[in-house]
């Protein structure tokens, strides 16, 4: 009897170390908040990824964002601080087995629609940072200055950017769309004809990727008529050396090259911009078109480009019936030259794109800027 006992305990005990074991063995059963594989999410918003079992067991956590762990509990909060398409990797594990679920998650740029009070115009001079040149610590070359180009460009406010490299940064009240054609104008002062003067500038154009209304974003430049010009010199340097003075401005390039941008007695004061960060020396980058500085007969000229350059009187964007410079976003490349696609911008950036010091009787070929409109809105 007391045999029969004995087994009958020892049956039961391995039947209940059996059922444990096996239920140690069962893989995880998962049951995940968010079941999709693909899903949308917004800039600095946030979306919770988390994971729950379905049969009381437990089991790790493992969270991965574009490869690299995030989270080892059961949720993951995800914000993203910038557009892009990001790969979040879910892997539940135990003993017996692992799951695991692969979310694509695609944030979108953040867009600012156009509203009934949108205006076409610029609305925000983001910065102002000119080269040296003749008309900077003027009216027409100062901060104050910049901000007077806001508007309606039927004024006759003017910015100078000085030579090369000198730039303003603007934008919009809303996102200016890619549309079919040109989609930007910008206004310059240029002549046209037989003398024509032109003073060519490159503009670069940015979205509001990481959406915090700043144009600290990547650039991309609006490849006119002389991007792939053997004489167009990519990725261009100049150093520009304070006198701290009514003296020529010396400067110095990452090519070799050195010279100066000379004052003359129609401008007694120093070149140098007086409100740049540094008072020393100003380093500028960008694309430098080759110079078109001449005569004819006794008259000095400097002549347009074909297309896609500010203040040029442009025979291949017709600116003698536009009076303006037409600019479509899909010319847009990146840094290597690559053809990038942009449904949207936020943030233009021109910028005087020829070392061209001119004489003391002309001045030094500075782009100058009236202002902006988005062709988009009528």
């Amino acid at each position: 009897m007391k045999k029969s006992y004995l087994l009958l305990l020892l049956s039961v005990f391995a039947l209940m170390y059996s059922c444990k074991k096996d239920e140690k063995e069962i893989a995880p059963d998962v049951n995940l908040a968010i079941k999709t594989d693909a899903l949308e999410a917004k800039v600095n918003v946030k979306t919770t990824f988390s994971a729950g079992t379905n049969n009381g067991l437990p089991f790790k956590h493992l969270w991965k964002l574009d490869g690299a762990v995030v989270s080892e509990v059961y949720n993951f909060d995800f914000t993203p601080l910038k557009a892009g398409t990001y790969i979040i990797e879910y892997t539940a594990s135990n003993t017996a087995g692992t799951f695991t679920h692969k979310y694509t998650v695609t944030v979108p740029v953040p867009v600012i629609g156009v509203t009934p009070a949108s205006t076409k115009f610029i609305s925000t001079i983001f910065e102002y940072l000119p080269a040296p040149g003749q008309f900077i610590n003027e009216a027409l070359g100062s901060v104050a200055g910049a901000q007077k180009i806001i508007g309606d460009v039927s004024k006759t406010s003017l910015i100078s950017l000085g030579g090369f490299g000198g730039y303003i940064v603007f934008g919009f009240d809303h996102s200016v769309v890619n549309n079919s054609g040109n989609d930007l104008a910008i206004y310059g002062n240029p002549i046209g004809g037989s003398t024509a003067w032109a003073e060519p500038g490159i503009v670069m154009v940015s979205q509001d990727v990481n959406g915090n209304g700043k144009p600290d974003d990547e650039w991309y430049e609006l490849a006119g008529s002389e991007y792939n010009n053997p004489l167009t010199i990519k990725n261009y340097e100049i150093t520009y050396v304070n006198p701290k003075g009514f003296a020529n401005v010396t400067w110095t390039d990452n090519q070799g090259g050195s010279g100066t941008y000379d004052v003359n007695n129609f401008h007694k004061h120093n070149f140098y911009p007086e409100f740049a960060p540094d008072q020393e020396k100003l380093t500028l980058r960008g694309t430098l078109l080759p110079s078109t500085f001449g005569k004819v007969g006794s008259i000095f000229v400097n002549a347009a480009f074909n297309w896609g350059y500010t203040d040029s009187w442009s025979i291949g964007d017709d600116y003698a019936t536009n009076k303006y410079n037409g600019f479509d976003i899909s010319w847009a490349v990146d840094k290597t030259g690559k053809k990038v696609e942009l449904k949207t911008i936020d943030f233009v950036k021109v910028y005087t794109a020829q070392r061209e010091k001119g004489n003391t009787l002309m001045g030094e070929i500075s782009t100058e800027v009236k202002g902006a409109q988005d062709l988009g809105i009528k």
